[in-house]
């Protein structure tokens, strides 16, 4: 399956809003977790299917609930009934190949984003699809895999001593968002590191240099396509007026945007130092080339008084000057030598060699 397009030839024709899978199966059986919190305490869950999900949401607490797995529809489906959900942002979920957005309701708040890790075993970017939905005192997240990638705020979460627990969920999910981000930048460092050690052997002329070059490349290529819209995603968060959002969360969203910018600049960075180790490598290959055919056209050059004088001598004319001379070997010798050491002490006074 391609990387950059994903397969929609299951969704081709269908109805807006029909709920179709699309993308590679990562789980093969679905997990629901649900924390509901208090800033006095916290209790933790694991339901079975969305079934009476809905009465487990109330004023008195903040809910989240994170859902692992895409590949049963019957469940997405299901959430979204319970919630009142847009079919529509119901399809974007089940299809891994949307691009980070942001959409808002009267009820609800609808954001698609991606994660991504740089594995350092295979040097692969590999990418996954997350959804947040923001409502009245709760909030849903859909992820592709069981991957814990918030542990740093369900910590928070545990420890009652932290200011998320007093706040609503559009706070938890602009924390869910930051980390997110955090982990765009540490990721890049990764990738990065690896670009500047293979920087340091540029100037070798090896093909595994350009070859590791076109896929880090192509890696940034992939984030670039999944990341770069995420900017597009903080700054309709920033101006969204939704009363879904309390006042003092907007400052945090503008400091979630200038991560997001960092990010962005960091991917732009590297992706130029990658081109310029490219140019670099193909401009030293070309160098080397050129030093190989000044050499051989020098000595191409000597040699062409030398062959003309040797062809001279070498006709099977009988009367030839010079032929029957004593020293007349000598003498050719001579000339054809001071010609070379000529040649070449015009060639240096060219600065040519």
């Amino acid at each position: 399956m391609a990387r950059f397009l994903k397969d929609r030839t299951k969704s081709k024709g269908t109805a807006p809003g029909s709920l179709i899978f699309i993308g590679k199966q990562k789980m093969t059986k679905n997990s629901i977790q649900v924390i509901q919190y208090t800033s006095e305490g916290l209790k933790e869950f694991f339901p079975e299917t969305m079934e009476n999900i809905t009465d487990i949401v109330s004023n008195d607490h903040m809910t989240w609930i994170n859902i692992s797995g895409l590949q049963n529809t019957k469940l997405i489906a299901d959430m979204g009934k319970a919630f009142d959900i847009s079919s529509l942002f119901l399809e974007d979920i089940l299809n891994t190949d949307q691009r980070p957005r942001f959409s808002e309701e009267s009820d609800h708040l609808y954001i698609i984003a991606k994660s991504f890790y740089f594995g350092k075993e295979d040097g692969i970017v590999h990418m996954e699809q997350l959804s947040f939905i923001v409502g009245s005192h709760y909030l849903i997240t859909i992820q592709e895999t069981d991957a814990d990638y918030f542990k740093d705020v369900k910590k928070r979460l545990y420890d009652g001593k932290t200011r998320i627990r007093s706040f609503g969920t559009d706070y938890l999910c602009y924390a869910l968002l930051d980390t997110l981000v955090d982990s765009y930048i540490i990721n890049l460092e990764i990738l990065g590191a690896a670009i500047e050690e293979r920087g340091k052997t540029i100037l070798e002329a090896d093909a595994k240099v350009l070859e590791d070059l076109y896929h880090y490349k192509t890696e940034l290529s992939y984030i670039r396509k999944n990341v770069r819209p995420f900017k597009e995603v903080t700054t309709r968060f920033i101006n969204c007026d939704s009363p879904l959002i309390n006042q003092n969360t907007y400052l945090y969203l503008h400091d979630l945007d200038d991560l997001v910018v960092q990010a962005q600049e960091a991917i732009e960075i590297y992706y130029s130092m990658v081109s310029d180790q490219i140019n670099l490598y193909q401009t030293n290959i070309g160098n080397r080339q050129n030093d190989v055919m000044k050499v051989l056209t020098i000595f191409s050059a000597i040699f062409i008084p030398l062959t003309f004088i040797a062809g001279i001598y070498g006709m099977n004319f009988e009367y030839i000057p010079e032929l029957k001379h004593h020293y007349a070997y000598f003498i050719l010798w001579g000339i054809m030598i001071i010609i070379t050491i000529t040649m070449l002490l015009y060639f240096k006074r060219k600065k040519w060699l």
